[in-house]
Parts: C-alpha cells; structure tokens; sequence
C-alpha cells in the first residue's frame, strides 16, 4: 500500500471533447445522422479508462486503491454520459432496439429521471411496455412522482392495457413504505352481495374502506379493534366480517361492550371470498380495485396504508379505456444474458447473434484467433448487442488464450465501465497468474 503522493490531472482534454460532443448529441444541435457521429465518437475517446484523468491531487495518508475506486466511480458516471448520448441519437433517429441497449447501459451507470425516461420511452416504441413501467416506478414510483413521470406511466399503462396507472403506483410504493401489508388485485366484489347489520348494502367501491375479519371465538377481538380505533381516522369506513355468518355473537358482545358503532358483514362465505384471514385487515380502495392486507398489530402499519390509499397522482376512471380485460401480468422481463461458464461477456439480450454462437464455439474448441476476430466483428456493429466493454473483455481473453498475455492485461485495466465490473477484475488477475486455455 503506497501513498498517492504525485498531482493527477482532472477531466484531462479527450474527457472534456467526449463530453462536449455528447451534449451537443443530446442537444440535438444537428441532424440526427451527424449527431448520432458525433456521440459515438465521444464514446470512443475515453474507452479506455484512465484513472489518472477522474481523481484529484492525492492527499498524505490515501492509498492508491482509494484513489482508484473514486477514479473509477467517476469515469463510470462519465460514461452514462456517452452511452446516453450515443441512445438518444439511435433513438432520434428510429433505431429503438439499439437506442434501449445504450441508454440501459447510461441508467446502470448513473440513473436520474431524464435518462430513466429516455430508456423508457424506447422501450415503449419497441412494445415493452410492463418493462417501461416497472423501469419507471422503480426510480422514483415509491416517493413523489414529477408530472413527466407520472404522464409516462400513464403512457406504459395504457399501452400495456393495464386497468389504472394509479394503482401501478400504489403497489410500488406499497411495497416501498409498509413492508407488512400486502397489496391485491381488485376488484373486490361478492357473487352474492352482502348487507350490513345497519340495514344498508355493503359498497366497496364508495371511498375507503376497512374490512376486518374476526375469528368465531373472538379471542384477540378487543386489542385488535382498539387498535383499528387507534389507526382509522374519521370519514373512512370499518365494517367487521365475521369467520362464519351465523357464529358472530362474541364479535357482537364485544362490539357492546367497548361502545364500536361499526356494522357487521351479513353475507355467507364472505371471508373466504374476500381472502380474509382471521384477525387480519383488509383496506379496499380506489373504486375497489386496489387493496392491502395488513395483519396486526396494525398500528402504524394500517394508518400508512390508508394514508397511502389517500393520494392521488392521476385523475382517472378506472378501468381505463384501454384495458384488455385481463389480470395483470407483472412477470419481470428476462434479466441481461449472464457472464458464459468461460468468463466470456454474452451482448445485452437474447438471443444472440449466429456470429457470437459462431465465436464462443471457436474459442471453446482451442481456435482463440477466430474466437478473436469474431468478437471484433460483432462488436464493430455497433448496434449496441456487444457494447463496447464486454467486447474488450471478449478480445482481452481471446488475446490470453493466444499467448498474447501482456495485451489482454493492458485491455482489461483499461475496462472500467461494464456491467460484469468485478468478473473483468477477476480476468485482470487470472491473465497475471499462469497461461490462461480456452477451456478453462
């Protein structure tokens, strides 16, 4: 461990003209063919990473390690630049499926809502809609939410014929806020109907409402219904649903003896129905179309809900428009391809191209010359399948199989900006440790 004790340039000149000619990208301050030149051009001034341009003076007592970390930090921040840059202009320019590799590479360097919404929008453009949406409300869908993000969810939503963007919202930020409760698909309804010992009908999709399921001996009854006292605010509704509709009588002694002026569920089956387990909350919202199983204690998990349930990002008539009708699917979309068995980097999606199959089959059966020539070719493309640090990663290994070894370990100290950062680490040290075979 060595201190830094020498002066390191900052944003030296390739950092400072692969950033302008990424902002003018982004600018579109020319048409898109010149732009989208422009930006791979920037992209490809600072590939290779070189710390000594991304850290400041060292300071008496820092390691160079420290040092190295902060460099690299700050060149992968660099970078998100480039790559959204370079995904701006594809996407200018119609080219949406390359445009959705570059820009997911700028938000898995540095997110913030103005590149989340670029990726988002391409992803839209090549019908992936859930994708866009779970992309969104996953940046910010559990705290506020701008006006453009909101707009671009109403825009997934519709698009993925989803029934409402709020409840969209409501799920996420469900998740995020009150870890214990857990959010339903509505809507919530009885084959059968249902009246409430008050006479009246029993309306879910008036307003908020508080379902709470008692057991037929009601043994934790009393604490619990304090509780919900405790948690429920005035205006919203609590209706009590007994475990079967003609054994409520210690529900109904309680009731009585505490003074709850709160009705009784007369309906056969009802918590079997409504999914409810005893001594569990049910928070039905939004027209009946949203709801939150809470379990107790439910203070202050219930009075977050209900909070929650109180928000409105999007004015709407649920189900939208454009809904089809069925339930939601929220599968989330296949992860990016996994690092080969080899620790040769696979490109952004499946399925890969016959030309990496074709190249990954050479360099397993001992040909690293055409394994090499191959990954070049693939990567040349430059539609973004093999961005460009997982192709020198590829090149680096082809060149180690070759004997080459000094050469791939020059490519891979260079790698600061991939998504398989710590297995190029790895490489880096293999490359230094005994010669490297294509089977290993």
């Amino acid at each position: 461990m060595v201190a830094l004790g020498v002066v390191l340039a900052l944003a030296g000149p390739p950092v400072a003209e692969a950033e302008r000619l990424a902002a003018r990208a982004l600018q579109a301050a020319a048409p898109p063919a010149e732009c989208l030149a422009e930006a791979r051009r920037a992209l490809s001034l600072t590939a290779e990473f070189d710390p000594t341009d991304y850290v400041k003076a060292g300071r008496k007592g820092e390691v160079v390690e420290d040092e190295f970390v902060s460099a690299r930090s700050a060149y992968r921040r660099h970078r998100g630049l480039l790559y959204e840059a370079v995904g701006a202009s594809q996407a200018r320019a119609g080219e949406h499926h390359a445009a959705v590799r570059y820009l997911r590479r700028a938000v898995l360097l540095e997110p913030g809502e103005a590149r989340v919404a670029r990726l988002a929008r391409s992803l839209l453009a090549v019908s992936r809609a859930p994708e866009a949406l779970r992309l969104i409300l996953g940046h910010g869908g559990a705290g506020a939410l701008s006006p453009a993000s909101v707009a671009l969810v109403v825009e997934a939503v519709d698009a993925a014929g989803f029934p409402s963007a709020q409840l969209e919202i409501d799920r996420v930020r469900l998740a995020a806020a009150v870890p214990g409760a857990v959010y339903r698909d509505g809507p919530f309804r009885l084959s059968a109907g249902g009246r409430l010992s008050s006479g009246a009908p029993l309306r879910l999709e008036d307003g908020l409402v508080v379902l709470y399921a008692a057991d037929a001996a009601c043994r934790s009854c009393s604490a619990e219904l304090q509780e919900l006292k405790r948690a429920v605010p005035a205006g919203v509704r609590v209706v009590l649903v007994p475990e079967a509709a003609d054994r409520d009588q210690a529900l109904r002694q309680i009731l009585g003896l505490y003074g709850y002026d709160w009705p009784l569920l007369i309906a056969s089956g009802a918590a079997a129905e409504l999914g409810l387990a005893p001594g569990s909350a049910l928070v039905v919202a939004r027209g009946g179309w949203a709801g939150a199983m809470v379990k107790p204690p439910f203070v202050p998990a219930l009075a977050s809900v209900l909070s929650l349930f109180g928000r409105v990002d999007v004015r709407e008539t649920v189900p939208r428009p454009g809904w089809n009708g069925r339930p939601v699917d929220r599968r989330p979309a296949p992860p990016p391809p996994a690092l080969l068995p080899e620790g040769l980097a696979p490109g952004e999606d499946e399925p890969a191209p016959e030309e990496f199959d074709a190249a990954v089959a050479a360099y397993r059966a001992g040909r690293p010359a055409e394994a090499l020539r191959g990954f070049e070719a693939i990567e040349s493309k430059g539609d973004g399948w093999l961005l460009p640090p997982e192709g020198r990663l590829d090149r680096a290994l082809s060149l180690a199989a070759l004997g080459r070894r000094e050469e791939a370990r020059r490519i891979l100290l260079r790698i600061g900006d991939s998504r398989f950062q710590e297995e190029v680490d790895r490489a880096l040290e293999k490359v230094g440790s005994p010669p490297l075979s294509p089977e290993r």
